[in-house]
């Protein structure tokens, strides 16, 4: 993992720092220069201090090589298409799944990052939870600007996708970098060699066996994430018995939707975001992820995969889950049941802070029916207008 990673530094700093002509961020901007230089050092040192505790986890915790991983659960699916929805859902089945948490994925993917912060969180409780409030005032105010995006928290379930940060295979770290290498993970099952896909799922597996040490070897592994979607067919192969449960959504609103909260994320980096460099790759990026989905995903065993839509999922939660359950032969607890019900009831009077318009982001309706006729077609869904 070291070693892999370590090879790849030297392109990310001439990206970082350089007016790249295939770069995202190809035009100089004082304002990524100043966050580059507070960016790096805080990413080297999260590198060498997760490859650091990583280690000591077979030196101090060895039993979790031995931890057995049965049929996990995966959602994957287009982007902004439910998935985080759907996913906390799910994970509210504690009974039944466990699944990575925002905190856990950034600063504790290893056992002993989580025996450390555990017991720090013990001490704390012991005088009254200082610290505690003190991190949830820090959080309410660092995530509120994303929260009409993409609401989180550090206790929230997230995507595990994060995890694979260390091993630069993390598709967000196109955003830092600008770096259009990272867009080959957009076609991972494509373009991937065999050895990276053998380092990809060794590492994301020991990841896997060390959540279920800590959290219960009896529990099902749930993982979400979009950017699983064109890793399909190496998760299959990795995961003979995973089950799949792909979300979907009618371009006119997955396509806009995307693109607009990635050029959030950019405008951290830059003060000059190229919407067009974004706009374009996007666009190719979600033609594939809908094509893979719609001719992979059928392939699996009847009881290993589920199609969702987004537009059933929001209207009818609890039965868009029910549906799921019945299919995958999941049987759910009445305490999960009544818990479910509660929260969609919630749903229905949930209305998103994200507003976009597809026009205003160069993305007319005329540009979405070329590209995505299959979808529309196939899938009946009504034509961008």
């Amino acid at each position: 993992m070291i070693g892999a990673t370590l090879a790849q530094l030297p392109r990310l700093l001439r990206y970082s720092f350089l007016s790249v002509s295939d770069s995202a961020y190809h035009q100089f901007s004082w304002q990524r220069l100043l966050v580059m230089l507070l960016f790096w050092p805080l990413f080297l040192f999260y590198l060498m201090l997760t490859a650091a505790c990583l280690w000591l986890d077979h030196l101090l915790f060895p039993g979790f090589k031995k931890v057995t991983i049965k049929a996990p659960v995966f959602v994957i699916g287009v982007p902004r298409s439910g998935t985080t929805f759907l996913h906390r859902l799910l994970a509210g089945d504690r009974e039944r799944f466990t699944t990575m948490t925002l905190w856990e994925l950034i600063f504790a993917p290893s056992i002993t990052q989580r025996r450390i912060w555990n017991g720090l969180a013990a001490v704390d409780a012991a005088v009254g939870k200082p610290c505690r409030q003190l991190l949830k005032w820090t959080e309410d105010k660092a995530f509120a600007g994303l929260d009409g995006v993409h609401t989180t928290r550090l206790s929230d379930p997230e995507e595990d996708y994060l995890a694979l940060i260390p091993l630069l295979q993390c598709f967000l770290l196109v955003l830092p970098f600008g770096d259009p290498q990272f867009l080959q993970l957009a076609r991972f099952d494509d373009t991937a060699t065999p050895q990276q896909k053998y380092r990809l799922l060794n590492f994301y597996r020991s990841l896997m066996q060390r959540h279920l040490y800590v959290h219960g070897q009896h529990k099902t592994f749930l993982s979400k994430n979009p950017s699983f979607t064109p890793m399909l067919n190496t998760l299959a192969l990795g995961f003979p018995d995973a089950r799949f449960i792909a979300c979907v959504r009618n371009p006119n609103q997955a396509v806009p939707s995307q693109v607009s909260s990635i050029l959030v994320g950019a405008r951290l980096f830059s003060g000059q975001v190229d919407t067009a460099w974004w706009r374009t790759h996007l666009m190719d990026m979600l033609v594939y992820y809908y094509q893979h989905l719609m001719s992979e995903l059928p392939q699996l065993a009847q009881r290993q995969h589920y199609l969702v839509r987004m537009e059933q999922l929001a209207a009818e939660p609890q039965l868009t889950v029910n549906n799921i359950y019945r299919k995958l032969g999941l049987e759910s607890s009445p305490a999960y049941r009544d818990w479910l019900h509660m929260e969609s009831d919630k749903a229905r009077h949930y209305r998103s802070a994200h507003h976009y318009q597809g026009h205003q982001l160069g993305i007319p309706a005329q540009t979405l029916m070329t590209k995505f006729q299959f979808v529309y077609q196939s899938m009946g869904y009504e034509a961008a207008e």
